[in-house]
């Protein structure tokens, strides 16, 4: 049973002066990863952040023309016919529709405190406290208050993103009275969050998501359901999240994902709400912005360069969105950004097994842009889906479909299986994939070689050097650990990220690149691949890709390299090797298992199994002493989140010993047994 938890108890309030040398010790991790223009861009926000607490626009001023008509992206009410028939989704949008009634809201893991009526915007569902509500936005201290539990929670409600399906069940339904819900909670948001002030405005990146529910809810609704008071108050929040997303936008070391979400709100802002002073001004920075970040946040390959398929997927959704959304409005976006919005689905759609698995790289907060429900989904199957009939690609379409609300906007698009061999290799953003069939099964194995992630911070990289993932007949085998928690983390998000927690080599107990904070790194690893498709010709019977990092380097004195090689039949070989100049180490080796596998010794070796089904024979060649760990505390060891805020024990094949300079540890990894 998964663990759900919103503070993980050991990063307990320890005293004011405790968390101040916190606050200092992050602070300072901080500036390290800075450089000179940084940090004179830092100073001049705090000037502005100083100035903006005494002084308010009049946002009546912000809005220079007529409030009517309102909002509308063009195409999503009239798409809602493709739903005509999908009698699953209706029925799961009115039991939302019920729970929310009934003040019953689940997200991120965590079950909200069943409370009918308006939802408490401020409430945090795992400590049941509040975050403030009145104090000027930036000065709460949401980095460094783990009393309150881990902030996502609080604004993963104030997304609004649970209205998007609300609105499109009023509108399919004609139902007057969850229309009238879905404005009282947006009329309640308005007022219980003034603008600037409490934990719903600290952060760019939500209020661009809550931007994207605002206008997708006033598109669905219909203007039956507003009065003129309210269209003035809708406005002027508008208007609000506009001026405070275009005066503090993310730059330098925090311009990731979230660069991308604030110029695309300020994209939406200028084109669907042309009312707003400054929109001609949002439009046309947002899209010059969204196009350079394109370029500069994919690397050439198509590869995502925070170094996680599922941030690489909202960046997608975002970009998208906001071209689909140009192109219906005399506003077409170049071929070349089209082009590279292609290559990035093609690698997305190069890890994603016949299953629509894609394995877990990097973090995952389940964040998306457009949502059909609350809860997990396979975002990065959606992305693809959209990408596919936007850009007219129905090869980049997940191997299976199911009706979501973005598919009024894009269309659903047709189901696109591979069933041939193919061997793809990402150089620049590193990775290789390799998808091959054993006894009328897909096998996929993925080898990691890029970098850390984006940016000086790397914020959503974990040390996953020359890490391994294996996907056998569309189910998960080798995965990685997962996410788990951000901010309230404490030592468990230390876990996730560290070596021990991927399917790669960990000396003497330390990672190869080294955290400095939940969303930064004191020492990073540097991969390069040795062994490209160029060197020689690859096959179904022989294939192989070859790897190092310098992450021990300096510490130990030895470069990693792993070496991933089909030897024929149903055998692959891995091998690991240290090459450099040291002492004989202590190392490791470990395989996380999915959960809800059978791991068991044979006399062949190691044995994954589901039920009478085997899936996968570790058989290791050498003097490496190995066992199964699972579910271990201190240290971590064993532990798998299947989703943000929870985790639960896995099995992990460990093996360990002593290696130095020429010494190879080899394991045969046997896949598509014949029965």
């Amino acid at each position: 049973m998964a663990r759900r938890e919103g503070n993980s108890g050991d990063s307990g309030n320890n005293g004011g002066g405790s968390q101040k040398l916190v606050r200092f010790a992050w602070l300072a991790d901080r500036l390290a990863a800075m450089g000179p223009a940084e940090i004179a861009f830092r100073v001049r926000e705090q000037f502005k952040r100083a100035v903006s607490r005494h002084y308010q626009p009049d946002f009546a001023g912000l809005v220079s023309g007529p409030l009517d008509p309102l909002p509308a992206i063009p195409g999503l009410a009239e798409g809602l016919n493709i739903f005509a028939n999908a009698g699953q989704l209706r029925r799961d949008w009115q039991q939302l529709a019920e729970q929310m009634r009934q003040g019953r809201f689940q997200a991120l893991g965590v079950t909200w405190p069943e409370r009918p009526g308006l939802p408490e915007w401020h409430m945090d569902p795992s400590t049941e406290t509040n975050w403030p509500s009145q104090p000027y936005c930036f000065d709460v201290p949401y980095r460094h208050a783990p009393d309150r539990g881990d902030i996502k929670f609080v604004l993963e409600l104030n997304r609004l993103q649970y209205l998007q399906p609300l609105a499109a069940a009023a509108a399919i339904e004609d139902d007057a009275a969850l229309a009238a819900m879905v404005v009282s909670h947006m009329d309640s948001w308005i007022a219980a969050n003034p603008a600037f002030r409490g934990v719903n405005w600290i952060s760019g990146i939500e209020l661009a998501l809550r931007v994207v529910s605002l206008l997708v809810v006033t598109t669905l609704i219909g203007e039956q359901a507003y009065s003129a008071e309210f269209r003035r108050r809708l406005h002027h929040c508008l208007a609000a999240h506009g001026y405070w997303l275009a005066r503090f936008p993310s730059r330098f070391s925090s311009a990731n994902n979230h660069r991308i979400a604030e110029a695309g709100a300020l994209y939406l802002l200028g084109r669907l709400v042309p009312t707003l002073h400054s929109a001609g001004e949002w439009a046309e920075m947002g899209k010059r912005i969204l196009e350079e970040e394109l370029a500069l946040q994919f690397h050439d390959d198509g590869v995502g360069a925070e170094q996680s398929p599922t941030y690489a997927a909202f960046s997608l959704e975002w970009i998208v969105l906001c071209a689909t959304i140009g192109g219906r409005m005399d506003d077409p976006w170049s071929n070349a950004s089209w082009h590279r919005l292609v290559q990035a689905g093609s690698h997305l759609r190069a890890i994603t097994d016949a299953g629509g698995n894609q394995p877990r790289i990097g973090d995952d907060d389940e964040g998306r842009v457009l949502c059909s429900l609350p809860g997990p989904e396979c975002h990065v199957n959606i992305v693809l889906g959209y990408l596919a009939s936007a850009a007219q690609r129905p090869g980049l379409a997940p191997p299976s479909v199911e009706a979501h609300l973005g598919h009024a906007l894009f269309g659903a698009p047709d189901p696109a299986q591979r069933h041939d061999f193919e061997y793809a290799s990402f150089p620049a953003g590193g990775y290789t994939a390799v998808r091959e069939w054993r006894g009328g099964e897909e096998v996929l194995w993925v080898m990691d070689h890029g970098p850390l992630g984006y940016l000086s911070i790397a914020a959503h990289g974990h040390a996953d050097a020359l890490s391994l993932w294996l996907h056998i007949d569309g189910r998960p085998v080798l995965v990685d650990a997962g996410t788990y928690l951000y901010h309230s983390g404490g030592p468990w998000r230390e876990h996730v990220r560290s070596t021990a927690a991927h399917n790669t080599l960990t000396m003497m107990g330390e990672s190869s690149s080294t955290t400095a904070g939940a969303f930064n790194w004191s020492h990073k690893a540097e991969s390069r691949l040795l062994e490209t498709p160029t060197n020689f010709a690859m096959e179904a019977e022989h294939w192989s890709v070859e790897a190092e990092h310098d992450g021990y380097a300096k510490r130990f004195g030895y470069h990693h390299r792993r070496r991933l090689e089909r030897i024929g039949g149903d055998g692959v070989q891995l091998t690991d090797s240290l090459h450099g100049q040291g002492a004989n180490e202590q190392i490791e080796i470990g395989f996380l298992i999915a959960p809800g596998l059978d791991l068991r010794r044979t006399a062949d070796g190691w044995l994954v199994s589901a039920g009478q089904k085997r899936l996968l024979l570790v058989a290791h060649v050498g003097r490496l002493h190995g066992w199964v760990e699972s579910g271990l505390e201190k240290p971590a060891r064993g532990w798998y989140s299947p989703a943000f805020g929870q985790r639960l024990a896995a099995q992990r094949l460990v093996f360990t010993g002593r290696m130095g300079a020429g010494d190879a540890a080899v394991f045969n990894l046997t896949t598509g047994f014949r029965l």
